[in-house]
């Protein structure tokens, strides 16, 4: 539902493209964007103290924002 309302915000604002992060280590979450046309164009790196995954794990939904 969130992707929706992003691509629909986008458009309303006439916007030609739109940037969501995501984790690989959510792997379904990153599955589904790419069903749905997104693409990798910048690869990043997360640390959590003390090494535990965070909210980075195949079960989060979550889309980042690295601006």
């Amino acid at each position: 539902r969130l992707l929706n309302a992003c691509e629909q915000l986008a458009t309303e604002k006439g916007l030609g493209q739109l940037d969501a992060g995501m984790s690989l280590a959510r792997q379904d979450a990153y599955r589904r964007m790419v069903d749905r046309g997104f693409r990798t164009w910048l690869q990043g790196v997360t640390m959590h103290k003390p090494n535990e995954p965070g909210y980075s794990h195949p079960d989060a939904y979550v889309i980042d924002d690295w601006r």
